[in-house]
């Protein structure tokens, strides 16, 4: 019931008693007597009210002839010993009593010709307080909730992070940077570029894990993927002390939802650390350190890091790995900015292969391509809300070339007889941007799709297999 309603009856009683005292005072009032021994008019009134009242806070009296219907607009109480003696409460209220009015307008009937009209004004200023109240235990409780779930997310996941440092290099120092279990065999993930030199140094640096728990080994290098910027190392140790964390799916993720970063950001002399934010963007692609081509479906975080924080996992409010922590971007030449993870999706095919097979080899297509724009649309006499890639080139004997697609064959501008994609197992494409994240998140060598082209002003489907760009990249 609304709150304002319960509070007309609650107040109801006292103020209708004042009434009631007034109006059986009257000298040609007979009916009214101050006998103690029986019960009185303004005893049943009493009752009648504190009958109405509770029945608006839900407590229905248990004696029938003190039954109040809400349906009604009436409440008549028959007192036990004097018949002769009823009092009337009528009151006015809306069906709809989320439109309750102001004021409450009630009217008090003693006996057949007398009765006494009221109006109650409900106490606006505690009605005011009683809102802000609620809302502000209802903001405290969100607020503990949060706060618990952060904490449980760290008591959770971070036995599952590790520091990593590179020892033995020399005039370069030591480097730092954070990891962690991807499976019970011991293996982490990380960074290409934490742990890079052992693949450029002809003696290369030695590997050593430490766990939240202070216990420290040393690590095998498997492999690594300069594109993804990530790489997996492997530690020997007992299962007790290797903590697997959750992987979530940065397919569903969407600019607003919590991201917590787990890592050792100072270096070996400080300790693990958690810091959280939102996913601020999605759909972004940037350059690895060692990369030729950008990483495309990079999760765009506020969550705060630092150096020591790469390789380290970027969690979801579920405790779910979504990406892994690899650059951060300052327009102040500090560290504070925006931090970017490689997407899970992603660094799952990379891990997967490289544990499998010690490397990982992206899909090849075997086309040049030139993104349809508003003066190729008109050039090409296509419809002016035309979106997909011209296919410039094809590789002889590539998987493209197998399929039959079709390039272009102009020379310094297109003539408009190749090939537009616009399509590839029914994801849209409208740029190079679309093609690579779908090809290099979604497809494997080897895998047949079907690419969807523009051709001669009707779209046909060709099926392809996709080959292997091998270790171009490695």
């Amino acid at each position: 019931m609304h709150k304002k309603h319960l509070k007309i009856f609650a107040i109801l009683p006292i103020l209708s008693l004042a009434l009631l005292a007034n109006a059986c005072t009257s000298e040609d009032d007979e009916s009214v007597t101050t006998d103690t021994s029986q019960p009185t008019s303004e005893t049943a009134f009493i009752e009648a009210a504190e009958a109405a009242s509770s029945e608006a806070v839900g407590m229905i009296s248990d004696d029938p002839e003190h039954q109040v219907n809400a349906a009604e607009d009436t409440v008549s109480i028959a007192p036990q010993q004097r018949s002769e003696d009823v009092i009337t409460m009528t009151f006015t209220h809306p069906d709809d009593v989320e439109s309750l009015p102001t004021s409450f307008t009630g009217t008090l009937k003693l006996n057949d010709d007398e009765s006494a009209e009221f109006i109650i004004e409900p106490d606006a200023t505690l009605e005011e307080e009683s809102i802000v109240s609620a809302i502000e235990e209802q903001a405290a409780s969100e607020r503990e909730a949060w706060e618990l779930r952060l904490t449980d997310i760290w008591d959770e996941s971070i036995s599952g992070v590790v520091l990593i440092e590179l020892e033995n290099l020399g005039f370069f120092g030591s480097g730092t940077g954070a990891g962690w279990f991807w499976d019970n065999q011991g293996h982490i993930v990380t960074n290409h570029h934490v742990v890079r030199p052992t693949t450029n140094f002809v003696t290369p640096p030695t590997i050593i894990v430490e766990t939240f728990d202070g216990d420290q080994f040393e690590a095998e290098f498997i492999g690594g993927d300069p594109i993804s910027d990530i790489a997996v190392i492997k530690i020997d140790a007992e299962v007790s002390t290797i903590h697997p964390l959750l992987i979530g799916d940065s397919a569903d993720l969407k600019p607003g939802m919590t991201a917590v970063a787990l890592g050792h950001p100072f270096g070996a002399d400080q300790a693990f650390s958690m810091t959280h934010g939102i996913i601020s963007g999605l759909s972004r692609s940037i350059q690895s350190q060692a990369g030729s081509i950008p990483i495309p479906a990079v999760i765009q975080t506020d969550a705060d890091m630092n150096p020591g924080n790469s390789g380290g996992p970027l969690l979801n409010s579920a405790g779910q790995v979504i990406g892994v922590n690899t650059q951060i971007r300052s327009l102040s030449n500090t560290n504070s900015g925006v931090g970017f993870a490689t997407p899970i999706n992603l660094v799952r095919r990379v891990v997967n292969n490289i544990i499998d097979h010690g490397t990982h080899e992206y899909p090849l297509i075997g086309i040049s391509s030139w993104v349809i724009t508003p003066s190729w649309i008109e050039r090409l006499d296509l419809d002016e809300d035309q979106k997909g890639l011209l296919v410039t080139a094809v590789s002889p004997d590539g998987p493209a070339d197998n399929a039959g697609i079709r390039a272009d064959t102009g020379t310094s501008a297109p003539k408009g007889d190749g090939d537009i994609i616009v399509s590839i197992d029914n994801v849209r494409i409208e740029d190079l941007y679309d093609l690579r994240s779908y090809i290099m998140l979604n497809t494997s060598p080897g895998d047949a799709i079907v690419i969807e082209v523009l051709r001669d002003g009707k779209t046909i489907p060709i099926t392809l297999t996709l080959g292997s760009w091998g270790d171009q990249f490695n």
